[in-house]
């Protein structure tokens, strides 16, 4: 906000005091500063990086050659988007979808010698302002019905860009939108509890009725 302010020209003498953050769950970067700043050398010097890394729920780290795009924040959360690239003495195999990787999983980067050509098709935007979820997957439509307080809550938010949002007489709202990841509309949808209702699609609603019966099993 003092940024913004002192751009606008009204930010004199504004003390800091009157603006504060507050977060759960973040993690410490600190640590990990020398590899933010070779990824950085390597995206202004376009090389390709060789990194190791090591992902949730596998046991092993591996190493990969990638080319660095754009480091940006999520959720408290810093991550490298980045498109493969060939490794050396290796039968190159185009993946389905572009690394995203959290910047404190790396356990190793190197800048090589070897330069890469910006993608002229690269645009940040449309990967990731286009639908609701952080992951990218095959992109489908949701219908969502929500209630009392999470109806006003949902109301008040853009969830997607191409989102609509139909107020219904009894001051319940049907939220319809894109989304490209399912393990984050259902952690998402039940977030809100008995507030909200999927409508559509049918296996959405499979799968949230699936982990509520597996949840209440846990608590009996």
């Amino acid at each position: 906000m003092e940024k913004n302010l002192s751009l606008a020209g009204r930010a004199a003498g504004l003390p800091s005091r009157h603006f504060a953050s507050f977060s759960t769950g973040t993690i410490d970067y600190t640590p990990h500063h020398e590899k933010i700043l070779i990824l950085i050398e390597a995206m202004n010097a376009t090389k390709i990086c060789r990194i190791t890394y090591q992902a949730i729920m596998e046991k092993k780290a591996k190493t990969y050659h990638i080319k660095p795009l754009k480091i940006f924040s999520y959720r408290d959360t810093v991550y490298l988007h980045a498109r493969m690239a060939i490794e050396p003495g290796k039968a190159y195999r185009e993946p389905d979808f572009d690394p995203l990787l959290a910047i404190h999983r790396l356990k190793k980067v190197e800048k090589t010698t070897r330069s890469f050509e910006y993608p002229a098709d690269y645009k940040f935007e449309d990967v990731f302002d286009k639908n609701f979820g952080f992951m990218k997957d095959d992109c489908f439509e949701v219908v969502v019905e929500f209630t009392g307080w999470a109806a006003d809550y949902v109301a008040e938010r853009t969830w997607s860009p191409d989102q609509k949002i139909v107020h219904k007489r009894d001051g319940n709202i049907k939220l319809i939108f894109s989304a490209s990841s399912e393990p984050e509309v259902v952690s998402w949808v039940l977030s809100f509890g008995d507030e909200a209702k999927v409508i559509r699609p049918k296996r959405l609603k499979d799968k949230i009725k699936s982990v509520i019966q597996v949840l209440g099993e846990k608590y009996n």
